[in-house]
């Protein structure tokens, strides 16, 4: 038990002011972030950037990867050059649609290359795109299954690398089938709020850890110069084939400053069934655990990043502690239902998932955009289990080898499975 000002605080009352003050930084201070826009005398050095867009392709609806193509297509500033690299299988699965793309399709001035590429692994395939391209001055990375939302995405997304100091970029995507059924709406609402909290909030310490893979700008000299280590990285002997996306970053944050850049965005296709989510989120979370401790292994701890990755891992194992007391001690203890600890937790999940609700998307009504929100606390309740029981899950499993992603196409434009 603890004294304060005279009255009696139990230990449901310090875990609940604690998650609430914890929540603050990633639930109130993203409302003061803005996107980078160039100052006047700087946006000279924008127009000659070579941009290199990277395409890594497996097993994606072929729909969906049309989409893709297309929406890069129409983009106002085109990138140089667009490199899909078609990997893990013997015989090409899409080539015919990007050949009719690029027949058809594709402007004249977008150079548009296809590579089929047997060995599985997603750091193999950028390193074909990397490597064909040694002048470019950004590296885009594009998910096969992300349609870029707007005609100025890559503007926006180029934008902030004005400023010397700025080594990547990270993008803003939406869920096309947040619609789907209970668990996409469940999913796009704690998906986008990722970007709004967590990443908004990072940026304004120019130190967003991980980037989202599907929609991300690198400066070419920075993965140039990491890129042995990207494709030889070693844990405990064994070669990594994922977290790749969170790689990539932590080389731009040792070199300069890490940003988000909300006005850049897209959209890609939420998981419609528990697991198919399942599988994601553990692929996801197995690199979590090496992925961290390499960071603080290798950034001083003067570094902002060093902090906000050190309070991961502690609010982790705090977080272990914290919910078998509120849920099963507590009750057990006082025979009294947790009602404080539910008033909190929804009032905490309402809080932090409202900038849900200034997010103008094309595909949304306000009065949709509402009925989402209203779902915050199944929202929270479900990202306990991805957030937090298959981090165990990504734990126990962290050195598995491999590139650990789909078998088959797991959702689609026209026919989701």
């Amino acid at each position: 038990m603890l004294e304060l000002i005279g009255s009696e605080v139990t230990s449901l009352d310090t875990i609940v002011a604690v998650a609430f003050v914890a929540l603050i930084f990633t639930a109130v201070v993203p409302y003061f972030h803005h996107d980078i826009r160039p100052r006047p005398g700087r946006i000279g050095r924008l127009a000659g950037l070579r941009v290199c867009v990277i395409v890594p392709v497996h097993n994606e609806d072929p729909a969906m990867f049309l989409a893709m193509l297309r929406s890069v297509a129409r983009q106002q500033r085109l990138p140089q050059r667009l490199h899909v690299v078609e990997n893990g299988y013997r015989e090409p699965k899409l080539r015919a649609v990007f050949e009719r793309w690029r027949n058809f399709e594709c402007p004249a001035s977008l150079e548009a290359r296809y590579t089929l590429h047997l060995p599985a692994g997603k750091r193999e395939a950028q390193a074909i795109a990397i490597r064909a391209d040694p002048n470019a001055d950004i590296f885009m990375t594009v998910d096969s299954d992300v349609e870029l939302g707007s005609t100025d995405a890559i503007s926006k997304g180029v934008a902030p690398f004005a400023d010397p100091r700025v080594t990547s970029v990270c993008g803003f995507l939406l869920g096309s089938n947040w619609n789907s059924n209970l668990l996409s709406r469940l999913v796009d609402l704690s998906f986008v709020c990722s970007f709004l909290n967590g990443r908004a909030s990072h940026s304004m310490l120019s130190s967003v850890a991980v980037n989202t893979g599907g929609l991300a700008f690198y400066r070419a000299d920075v993965v140039h110069k990491y890129l042995h280590h990207y494709l030889s990285h070693r844990i405990f002997g064994r070669q990594m084939q994922y977290g790749d996306d969170a790689m990539l970053t932590r080389y731009s944050l040792l070199e300069g400053r890490t940003l988000f850049q909300r006005s850049c965005w897209g959209f890609t296709l939420h998981p419609r069934y528990l697991q198919h989510l399942t599988k994601q989120r553990v692929r996801w979370h197995r690199s979590f655990f090496w992925g961290n401790l390499w960071l603080l292994r290798v950034f001083p701890p003067w570094r902002p990043i060093w902090w906000l990755t050190l309070w991961l891992f502690v609010s982790f194992v705090w977080f272990t502690g914290a919910m078998p007391m509120v849920l099963i001690i507590h009750p057990i203890a006082t025979g009294q239902v947790v009602w404080l600890f539910l008033a909190a937790f929804a009032f905490v999940s309402y809080l932090s998932m409202m900038p849900y609700l200034t997010v103008r998307r094309p595909d949304q009504t306000f009065a949709q955009q509402l009925s989402v929100w209203a779902l915050a606390p199944l929202s929270a309740a479900l990202n306990l289990y991805i957030g937090w029981w298959l981090r165990y899950v990504g734990l126990f499993t962290c050195l598995k080898t491999g590139w650990s992603t789909r078998r088959q196409v797991e959702v689609g434009l026209k026919h989701p499975v």
